[in-house]
């Protein structure tokens, strides 16, 4: 009897690598017009030199060939990376591009030798951006989006917690308590709340829609902080440190220094009783391991998950991390409440191109509530809160969930 031999999906073709790549690279610089113009002008050179015939430009023929392993996303992200990381350790090559870069310094305006600036410092360094492209993992350790837990967390009225981040990178979310965030009224700049212990102010956030009444933030005892990646990023040297800065998009000097505020911060909780603990897990197949193993464990006080902008770099886009979750949390001793920024797949559309969903899951005393609580850049920088937001707070004012479900 032969045995039945598994078929390998085909390869996508070179034109069909082509076509993904420049539509993605055109798609983000259509995201970042608004407010990353060196990354808008950077992501649609690239997407005219894949407009190109093959054959007709050796960048873009080169570009097809590192990138056609990696989603289409990865890749753009991932080239500029490399570059920004080249520029960060001024190598001479990029000297020219990086002229244009306001992370180190540079003020140069977007000027028509933009494009040859780009197209020396890429050809120089074809052989360890490919590399970067091949090998690397994109990591998005933008440290605004702890706000995804910290603003929540300080609602709920629970005396303590262990906290867990899905897709950590770095780890740096995870210490969101020892930054500052200050949120704002977007209308009549009225200041709503005070949030973390950093030295103010870090992060100014415009609120908007459903009223956010000012309130006095308080913070839970935090019992652990775990994160987990496919690649976790351990911070142990400045190459490292370095490596997760040039995922800063180049012309946004102030979300890098707000990146390094964040370093700080991990090294300051990670001298405390509860630091920062780093696990590699693939969440796309193994969850239910990483929730039995890690979590099945923490049973004495609620539980809280977060994940931002996770679900996109899943080939599922989070179908099985959904079900699989839910039917832990159900069975869990503890309270668990999972909180995400994710952009939402049915439902109402966000507001403005790119802007994700903040939704939050509870599970406790034998139910689960949901709550769409806002709508959000995805730098974290605005909200639009949505009516749940009122639901959420009454539900937290008036129903006394501390620890323990049954």
């Amino acid at each position: 009897m032969s045995e039945d031999i598994p078929v390998r999906p085909p390869l996508p073709s070179s034109s069909d690598v082509r076509d993904r790549l420049g539509r993605r690279f055109r798609k983000q610089q259509e995201f970042s017009a608004g407010y990353a113009p060196l990354y808008s002008r950077l992501f649609g050179l690239v997407a005219d030199w894949l407009a190109a015939e093959p054959g007709g430009d050796p960048l873009a023929d080169w570009l097809v060939q590192a990138g056609a392993s990696r989603s289409s996303l990865d890749v753009t992200l991932l080239l500029l990376a490399g570059l920004h990381r080249d520029i960060l350790a001024h190598r001479p090559e990029t000297a020219a591009l990086a002229s244009y870069y306001p992370t180190v310094g540079g003020l140069r305006p977007l000027d028509a030798d933009l494009a040859p600036c780009l197209r020396l410092a890429v050809e120089a360094r074809r052989e360890p951006l490919a590399g970067f492209i091949a090998a690397a993992q994109v990591q998005t350790n933008e440290t605004a989006r702890g706000l995804c837990w910290l603003l929540p967390v300080c609602t709920l009225g629970w005396p303590s917690l262990h906290l867990v981040d899905l897709g950590a990178s770095a780890g740096l979310n995870l210490a969101a308590d020892h930054l500052h965030f200050r949120v704002i009224d977007g209308i009549g700049n009225q200041v709503l709340m005070e949030l973390g212990i950093g030295p103010p102010p870090q992060f100014s956030v415009q609120s908007e829609g459903a009223p956010l009444p000012p309130a006095r933030a308080v913070l839970p005892d935090i019992r652990s902080r775990l994160g987990c990646d496919l690649a976790p990023l351990i911070l142990r040297s400045p190459e490292e440190e370095q490596t997760l800065a040039a995922f800063v998009w180049g012309d946004q000097p102030e979300r890098l220094r707000h990146l390094r505020a964040g370093i700080v911060a991990l090294r300051t909780v990670n001298r405390t009783r509860s630091p920062v603990y780093l696990v590699q897990a693939d969440l796309a197949a193994g969850l239910p391991r990483f929730l039995t193993e890690r979590l099945d464990r923490l049973s004495d006080a609620p539980i809280v998950l977060y994940n931002t902008y996770l679900t996109a770099y899943l080939a599922d886009k989070g179908t099985a991390l959904r079900s699989t979750l839910a039917a832990w949390a159900a069975n869990h001793p503890q309270p668990v409440l999972w909180l995400q920024w994710e952009h939402l797949r049915c439902g109402p559309q966000p507001p403005a191109f790119g802007w994700i969903g903040w939704t939050a899951d509870l599970w406790t005393e034998d139910r689960h509530r949901h709550w769409h609580l806002a709508w959000t850049h995805p730098h974290g920088n605005r909200i639009l809160w949505m009516p749940d937001l009122t639901d959420w707070l009454a539900f937290w004012r008036d129903s006394g969930v501390t620890g323990g479900k049954r």
